[in-house]
């Protein structure tokens, strides 16, 4: 008889207590994994952003060579230098240009994405330099 109890304590579950902490720790590692992912996330996209403008920038300045500066950016993409896709930033939201120059006295022409917030003229906003 003893060896069968020693069997039935084994054998009984997780206590309600111990499911409970379980649970919290999951949730707790899952949290903090999904900030980070989220973080990561966020930074490709403005990486992603940076270089989407470089490459637009050298669009522009090919069709400058040829003509002169572009008054919109879709003249660029009618140019064939350019695919409508490349004027919309990560955010969807569209690319902003200026010419002349009104933020960088140094280049020809403004080019900006309004960054994370979707707001133009914030400190998150991405231009060329």
């Amino acid at each position: 008889m003893t060896v069968r109890k020693e069997w039935l304590a084994a054998q009984r579950g997780m206590t309600m207590i111990e499911i409970m902490v379980v649970i919290a720790i999951i949730g707790i590692l899952s949290s903090a994994i999904s900030v980070g992912v989220l973080n990561m996330m966020q930074k490709a996209k403005v990486d992603a952003t940076s270089a989407q403008l470089r490459t637009v920038g050298n669009a522009i300045d090919l069709y400058a060579a040829e003509k002169d500066f572009p008054t919109d950016l879709r003249e660029v993409v009618e140019s064939r230098l350019l695919k409508e896709k490349q004027l919309v930033d990560p955010w969807q939201q569209d690319l902003i240009y200026n010419q002349p120059a009104q933020r960088n006295s140094d280049n020809a022409y403004d080019l900006c994405s309004k960054g994370p917030d979707k707001t133009e003229g914030n400190d998150d906003d991405i231009c060329n330099d």
